[in-house]
């Protein structure tokens, strides 16, 4: 079934950042559930439009009518009504879909906070100043993000994203210090 009455796809979905997924409908008038994937679920409130789609590239474009968070046990949900998705039928059709926003449309972050793209590609330096790699990947595990730090001649590291292990991240000067322990980079 196709997501009823896209705006229109987005140009660049490269510019674009995964902010939730759809859950479940919500009521009778064609609102969904949102499984936030940002820490801070409230920038819903913030934005104007989203993009719902499998994937960037097949995104469409929809305007936010109203957002609110509702708790549950496994923590907040959004509550979105988007423009043109009236009747349960048509919210059911947006179920499992991804839900992207513009960078540029997200509220400004707070000093010391960045987006989990913006890691790829840093530098990796122990806090000795030994380098170590690059960071290629973030894996978004249940327990903490683990960085995958790629390394030449070597198999890749797997370094915890927590702060035992992580002295400083530096993303205008394009670095990430580490703190290893005996055994983290055999």
């Amino acid at each position: 079934m196709e997501i009823p009455n896209p705006k229109s796809k987005i140009q660049n979905p490269d510019a674009l950042l995964l902010v939730g997924r759809v859950g479940k409908t919500h009521g009778v008038r064609g609102a969904v559930k949102v499984i936030p994937e940002t820490d801070d679920p409230t920038r819903f409130a913030d934005l104007e439009t989203v993009f719902v789609g499998k994937k960037p590239a097949e995104a469409a474009s929809h305007t936010i009518v109203s957002a609110h968070l509702q708790p549950t046990k496994r923590g907040p949900v959004v509550v979105l009504k988007l423009e043109g998705i009236n009747t349960v039928e048509e919210a059911a059709s947006l179920r499992r879909l991804m839900v992207f926003a513009r960078e540029e449309d997200l509220p400004p972050l707070a000093d010391g906070e960045f987006f989990l793209h913006d890691l790829i590609g840093l530098d990796v330096l122990t806090d000795q100043g030994e380098p170590v790699g690059t960071l290629k990947e973030v894996l978004e595990l249940p327990a903490n993000n683990v960085y995958v730090v790629a390394r030449s001649g070597r198999p890749d590291a797997l370094i915890p994203a927590v702060p035992a292990f992580i002295d400083a991240v530096d993303i205008e000067g394009r670095q990430l210090v580490v703190r290893p322990i005996d055994g983290l980079l055999d």
